[in-house]
């Protein structure tokens, strides 16, 4: 370990059933980190007591509040150059600080560097963001314009944001889905991006999990409507790109649709049980 200040601060919000061995595994995970960061949990006024956990920092919500605005609070209490936002029943692979630290380092007109998902129990790659995307991230503008029609950037998990551009974007959106691409859609108008392959983040997705809850069509297009209304109002957007809002917004509409679609015809392409199986 070294003894140069953190760098880095990760914030993880956390309530109710999030509180338990998964989250002292996620913590873990992270303080194990090296460089080690600056660790803040945020208790969204949790019904079950968060446990003691030495060198974290915590803070309080007075009431219930949405994920969005409890990664906000976090914010606010950040001061370090890059922070990053963890959920409470992820785990932050090895050596994965570092990557995203060095990723921005290397170039310091990135505004966030990310790395890859893999999937608890299975090991497999997330298939979320597709592995093309490295390919469109070196075309800002183009890739600002199809991150704004869909998510293709993650701002959780296991992705370092300078920490002041995240305050000039506005922060997350107060909303329990879809805040993560609100504050994406805006962090990408505003300087590059970098991404790696290397996994940094094994991901726990369950029945409770935002997707899981948050994924129908009908909160993709509210989230999409989230995304539009505060890109209408951010000052660094480039005038063009003002003027091609409307025409997003019937993208984003078309996105969805085709997502359901697809979606539908992998769920009729699953097996089911064979013909007399119990």
């Amino acid at each position: 370990m070294t003894d140069e200040l953190p760098q880095t601060t990760v914030v993880i919000p956390v309530w109710d059933s999030y509180v338990g061995q998964r989250l002292i595994d996620a913590v873990t995970s992270v303080t194990g980190q090296d460089p080690a960061p600056l660790v803040l949990l945020v208790d969204n006024a949790s019904g079950v007591p968060l446990p003691q956990i030495p060198g974290v920092s915590l803070v309080r919500t007075g009431e219930r509040v949405s994920v969005g605005a409890a990664r906000n609070l976090g914010l606010s209490l950040v001061t370090t150059p890059t922070v990053v936002f963890w959920d409470a029943d992820d785990l932050m692979l090895p050596g994965t600080l570092s990557v995203l630290q060095e990723g921005l380092a290397r170039e310091p007109d990135l505004v966030a560097f990310g790395a890859a998902i893999i999937e608890d129990p299975s090991g497999e790659r997330h298939r979320w963001p597709r592995r093309w995307v490295a390919h469109l991230i070196p075309h800002r503008f183009l890739f600002a314009l199809v991150h704004t029609v869909w998510s293709m950037f993650p701002t959780t998990g296991a992705t370092a944001m300078r920490t002041e551009v995240v305050r000039a974007c506005g922060g997350f959106g107060d909303a329990n889905s879809g805040e993560d691409w609100s504050l994406g859609a805006a962090l990408v108008w505003r300087g590059r991006v970098g991404w790696t392959e290397r996994p940094g983040r094994r991901y726990l997705q369950h029945e409770g999990s935002a997707w899981g809850l948050y994924g129908s069509p009908v909160h993709q297009l509210e989230n999409a409507r989230a995304v539009r209304r505060r890109l209408a109002t951010d000052p660094e957007l480039p005038g063009w790109a003002h003027s091609l809002v409307p025409l997003l917004g019937m993208l984003q509409m078309l996105a969805v649709a085709a997502h359901a679609a697809a979606a539908a015809v992998r769920r009729r392409a699953r097996p089911g049980p064979a013909d007399g199986s119990a």
